[in-house]
């Protein structure tokens, strides 16, 4: 017995052979003739038909051919509605459809075959911080840039309903960086602006960008910048001395190299630091650093170029010496 679709298409070859549409026909012979979902329930008068959705799959030429003829296409469609008709069945729709080659078949019956690509994995944040730093950079926000590269930043998505997931980015600064975007507000929105292009990406959207004070680790040392940065060297290494160090100030170049102030809390008393990029010369028998009052000095940089003379120095600051 034939398959009750090849019978069909064969049928409707014949018809339309019938009627002097040869190219038609030899077009039909040469298809794939599928059913495209359920029959619809059809009330049709006094009588109730089941009615059909097919689907006709043919190769680019005849595609390209009745896709540009509508005549042509409605010749194919009225002779699959006739062969289709009876007292209980009509025809619903005729879609065509483009064959794709090597499958043979038209992509209604292949997409579910088709991989869904594995979602890219979310950018580290410090990838992120560094490509809005280099954009603070391209657009010749130095300061701006230098906030950055010294902030941590923490990304989590945003519960939603659908659509593009959301990111909620917390930028956090260190005190003083924070403190200073509180009066400049035009820097604090390139940040935002420079973290947010930095971190959208096609599977994920930036839904918010919040600038925040960096956090203190207990028993670690503070997030202040890059290892090589004098003042974060400093710090660290007033720290594990067991001081609680806090950074109040900065310059306006933004290196963090010179202009960096820090506040010194130990033995119940209060140091305030400064660490210049030039040496203030000797005062009090000392190359690179001199005490300006009782408990307020400036360091040269350079006296905190290596781990070992930072260690030194904090010895010197908190060991109650002199400093002569």
């Amino acid at each position: 017995m034939i398959p009750a679709l090849t019978a069909l298409k064969a049928a409707v070859a014949a018809l339309l052979e019938a009627r002097g549409e040869r190219g038609l026909s030899a077009l039909v012979v040469g298809a794939e003739l599928a059913v495209a979902g359920p029959p619809q329930r059809w009330t049709m008068g006094s009588r109730e038909v089941s009615a059909s959705r097919l689907s006709l799959a043919v190769d680019a030429p005849a595609f390209a051919a009745l896709t540009a003829d509508a005549a042509r296409l409605a010749a194919v469609k009225e002779a699959f509605a006739s062969a289709v008709r009876t007292p209980e069945t009509e025809l619903a729709d005729l879609t065509l459809l483009l064959r794709l080659p090597g499958a043979g078949r038209g992509w209604n019956q292949v997409y579910r075959e088709a991989a869904l690509p594995a979602a890219p994995e979310r950018p580290h944040p410090d990838a992120v911080l560094g490509g809005a730093a280099a954009l603070l950079d391209a657009s010749g926000d130095a300061r701006g840039a230098a906030m950055l590269r010294r902030a941590r930043l923490e990304a989590a998505q945003v519960p939603g309903s659908g659509g593009v997931p959301l990111v909620r980015c917390v930028v956090r600064l260190d005190p003083a960086d924070r403190a200073a975007l509180d009066r400049d507000g035009e820097r604090a929105e390139r940040l935002q602006r420079a973290v947010r292009s930095a971190g959208t990406r096609a599977a994920e959207a930036v839904a918010s960008v919040e600038l925040a004070t960096a956090l203190r680790p207990l028993g670690g040392a503070p997030p202040l910048g890059p290892a090589e940065a004098p003042g974060a060297r400093l710090a660290r290494a007033l720290e594990a001395r067991g001081a609680v160090v806090v950074p109040i100030s900065r310059d306006e170049d933004g290196s963090g190299g010179g202009g960096v102030e820090l506040a010194v809390v130990a033995s119940g008393e209060l140091l305030r630091v400064r660490i210049v990029a030039a040496a203030p010369g000797r005062e009090r028998g000392c190359d690179g650093w001199k005490t300006e009052n009782i408990r307020a000095i400036t360091v040269a940089a350079q006296e905190v170029a290596a781990p070992e003379r930072a260690a030194e120095l904090a010895a010197l600051l908190l060991g109650g010496g002199d400093l002569a």
